[in-house]
C-alpha cells in the first residue's frame, strides 16, 4: 500500500487546515479560490447535444464495412446513442488547480513514486518540472472525482467528470466520423505538429495545457496529446453491445475498473479509443491519469 514519508525533499510548511503551503495566508487561499472557481466556469464550453455513432465507426472499403481496429472490434461495436447538450472544461485540470484544491481541503501536496508519497511544495514555478503548475494533473480517479465535486460545491453547479459518450461526442467535433483522430482537423498527421514545446517534457511529450496543439473545432484543447483523462464509467467488454439507442448512457453500474480517454498520438490511439484502467496495480500503487470536469447541465452557465 501506499507509504506516507514524514520528511521533504523541499522548503515547505505544513499545517492541519491547509496541508503543505508556501507564504500562503488563509486569505490567499480564500482569494486563489474564488478565482480559480470563477475561470473553472468560464473556461466552460457548451457542447450542443445530438445523436452519434459511438464507438469503432468503421468504414467502407471495396464495397465492404470494416472497423478501424479489429482486435478491439467486439468491445468497441459501433452502436448509437444520444447525448444531451453539456459543458465540458477547454482544458485538462493543472497541476497548479490541483495543488490549490489540495490545501483547500486540507489534503496533503505530494509527489507519488514508486508507492510512496513525499511532501513537496506547491504551485511548482520551474517549467521542467513534471509538477510545474501549468502541467496537467495526474492523479486517482476518486481524486479526479473529488476535484470536480469540489467545484460543483464552490459554484452550485453540476459539475463532475464527463462520461465515456460525452468525452468522444465532443473530442469527435459532435460525434463526426471525419473525426478519426481527436486532433483539431481529425487526422493524425496534425498530432505531429506541434507548435510550442517549450517546457514539454522529452520522453512523454507532457506539456503545459493548451500550449502543444491547436483546439478542436469546439475549443477544446488537449483531447489529443498531452495525458490520458478519466471519464466517470465504470469499464465493460460487453457495454457497448447493451447500449444500443442508449440516451446519456452512463456506463454499467458498477465494475473494477475505471475508463481513460485520449491515449497519445500514435497510429491506434483513435477517437472512439477507450482503455480499461485499474483503480490501483496489484501491488496497491493508485493508477494516475489525468482529467477535466464537466457541467452537467443543458442550460447556460455564464
Amino acid at each position: 500500500m501506499l507509504k506516507i514519508i514524514k520528511y521533504s525533499l523541499l522548503p515547505v510548511t505544513c499545517s492541519a487546515v491547509f496541508g503543505c503551503q508556501s507564504n500562503h495566508s488563509a486569505s490567499d487561499i480564500d482569494r486563489m479560490v474564488s478565482e480559480l472557481t470563477e475561470k473553472a466556469v468560464l473556461d466552460q464550453v457548451f457542447i450542443e447535444g445530438g445523436t452519434f455513432v459511438m464507438g469503432d465507426f468503421g468504414a467502407v472499403q471495396n464495397g465492404q464495412w470494416l472497423p478501424y481496429f479489429p482486435p478491439a472490434a467486439a468491445e468497441d461495436i459501433a452502436h448509437e446513442v444520444t447525448v444531451s447538450s453539456f459543458f465540458l472544461s477547454k482544458y485538462e485540470t493543472t497541476w497548479g488547480d490541483f495543488d490549490l484544491f489540495s490545501i483547500e481541503t486540507g489534503r496533503p501536496v505530494v509527489l507519488r513514486s514508486r508507492g510512496e508519497e513525499i511532501k513537496r511544495a506547491p504551485f511548482e514555478q520551474n517549467v521542467e518540472q513534471s509538477y510545474y503548475e501549468k502541467k496537467p494533473a495526474r492523479v486517482s480517479w476518486q481524486e479526479a472525482k473529488d476535484y470536480c465535486l469540489w467545484l460543483a460545491e464552490k459554484t452550485n453547479l453540476a459539475f463532475d467528470l464527463p462520461t465515456s459518450a460525452q468525452w468522444e461526442f465532443a473530442a469527435r467535433n459532435r460525434g463526426s466520423k471525419e473525426w478519426l483522430y481527436p486532433t483539431h482537423d481529425g487526422q493524425l498527421s496534425a498530432g505531429y505538429e506541434a507548435a510550442n514545446m517549450d517546457g514539454c517534457v522529452t520522453w512523454t511529450r507532457v506539456c503545459p495545457v493548451g500550449q502543444q496543439f491547436p483546439a478542436n473545432p469546439l475549443g477544446l484543447y488537449d483531447m489529443a496529446g498531452n495525458i490520458e483523462e478519466w471519464v466517470n464509467d465504470w469499464y465493460s467488454d460487453t457495454y457497448y453491445q447493451e447500449s444500443h439507442g442508449a440516451k446519456d448512457p452512463l456506463g454499467p453500474p458498477e465494475g473494477k475498473l475505471k475508463e481513460t480517454r485520449g491515449h497519445g498520438l500514435g497510429s491506434l490511439d483513435f477517437s472512439f479509443t477507450r482503455a480499461p484502467t485499474a483503480l490501483a496495480s496489484h501491488e496497491g500503487f493508485l493508477t494516475e491519469a489525468g482529467f477535466r470536469c464537466a457541467v452537467q447541465s443543458p442550460e447556460p452557465i455564464h
